[in-house]
């Protein structure tokens, strides 16, 4: 990908953190996006900067400020906090591979810069592009046959390496399945990061499983350590395929989860491999991969709404998005109350919407409510992923990272 294309790319992802912002309670400004040379120089001459191979020179790095409304409503300027964080994390998912963000790095932390790291890009999108297309039902060619876990990396993991800490988590899940198959002492800690346990389990496994007499400890997107590894991926929809699927979920969010989505996803239909991957990355962006049961925001923009029968004083914020699948309005909560009441359980969650967020059952049944009531099943049968999105979203907000969960919820169903 040239360099054009890729700042492109770049300024898409840009307006996608910044239309996420408000979700996390922000309001962003602009900072620096360009430098020159000598700007760059003068930096390191003061100590703003330590290298002259900045992402700045090549328009594929921004600066943003971050402000958080206080309760007299004036804004006070942050870097720091839960908030924060979590928008980094938003970035990097956006593409794992070559998205970073400041406030993850090691050396030191730069909460405000966000960037692209143009290398590998070519290689990780080609791949993603060979798996979108290989699995179009709607291109009219033969779809090629899927391999569990065949696209799960991103790029190279093992010494010097690009060890993308999305890629790292999957290659420490994939050992850690693999346990009874090699030497692996302890379980590793699935955090992302690269160490030498991490290295010496690679290593063990290449030897003792694919009886590599000098293992090199490099695993590269759809080698045969990999394939190797992902042959202990259980069949189905279980917890070791959710906490693949969201790595930015805790264990025990994905321990919680997994038997009550399983039980949704039987008791609404969507019991085929094609219509669970459609279902699973709608849920896994409207839920921020199970951290969020209802939306951040105060729900105050949805006020006066009569589109989503927000007819009283009030509504906006009491029937702001909840549930898996963010359930909004003061019409929605009305209809999936009904629906409840008319299957023999005595709900009103209109008079307690709040409920849709503290009972877990109640946030993943809604969503499973939700995909049955607006016929989502018949648009997964047809894999059009902007469909859906549209007929959830109201848009297509979000694409990027739907799109993204769903080639990974493909490669671990093979769907």
């Amino acid at each position: 990908m040239d360099l054009t294309r890729e700042q492109s790319k770049f300024l898409q992802h840009v307006a996608e953190l910044i239309r996420k912002a408000p979700d996390y309670g922000l309001i962003v400004t602009a900072g620096e996006l360009y430098r020159t040379s000598e700007q760059q120089a003068l930096y390191i001459k003061n100590g703003r900067s330590k290298t002259m191979s900045s992402q700045h020179l090549k328009r594929l790095a921004i600066d943003l400020n971050f402000f958080q409304e206080s309760p007299d409503g004036s804004l006070k300027l942050t870097y720091d906090g839960d908030n924060v964080r979590q928008l980094g994390v938003y970035w990097e998912s956006l593409d794992p591979a070559v998205n970073r963000w400041g406030g993850n790095w090691s050396s030191f932390k730069d909460a405000p810069h966000f960037e692209r790291r143009e290398s590998a890009d070519s290689q990780s999108k080609s791949a993603s592009s060979s798996l979108v297309s290989g699995y179009s039902t709607l291109s009219g060619s033969t779809p090629a046959a899927p391999v569990r876990g065949a696209k799960l990396l991103g790029d190279t993991v093992g010494p010097h390496c690009t060890n993308a800490p999305f890629d790292v988590e999957t290659v420490q899940r994939l050992l850690n399945l693999n346990v009874n198959r090699f030497d692996l002492v302890e379980p590793l800690k699935s955090d992302g990061k690269i160490g030498e346990k991490t290295l010496s389990a690679i290593c063990a496994f290449q030897k003792v499983v694919l009886a590599q007499p000098a293992p090199e400890g490099i695993i590269r997107p759809g080698d045969a350590t990999l394939m190797a590894l992902s042959g202990a991926i259980p069949n189905g929809f279980n917890e070791a395929v959710l906490a693949l699927l969201y790595l930015n979920a805790a264990d025990s969010a994905v321990s919680t989860f997994t038997p009550i989505i399983k039980d949704v996803m039987e008791r609404y239909g969507i019991n085929t491999p094609l219509r669970q991957l459609h279902f699973l990355s709608q849920v896994g962006h409207e839920s921020g991969e199970l951290r969020y049961q209802q939306e951040l925001a105060s729900g105050a923009a949805y006020e006066g709404r009569r589109d989503l029968g927000n007819t009283q004083p009030g509504d906006g914020p009491r029937y702001k998005g909840r549930g898996l699948i963010q359930l909004t309005g003061r019409a929605n909560y009305s209809k999936y109350s009904e629906y409840c009441r008319s299957h023999g359980r005595p709900l009103d969650v209109v008079a307690e919407p709040g409920r849709l967020a503290a009972d877990v059952n109640l946030c993943a049944d809604a969503a499973g409510w939700f995909w049955e009531d607006r016929g989502l099943n018949a648009l997964a049968d047809r894999d059009d992923l902007e469909a859906i999105t549209h007929r959830i979203n109201g848009g297509l907000n979000g694409l990027d990272e739907r799109r993204r969960l769903s080639i990974r919820a493909r490669t671990l169903l093979a769907a």
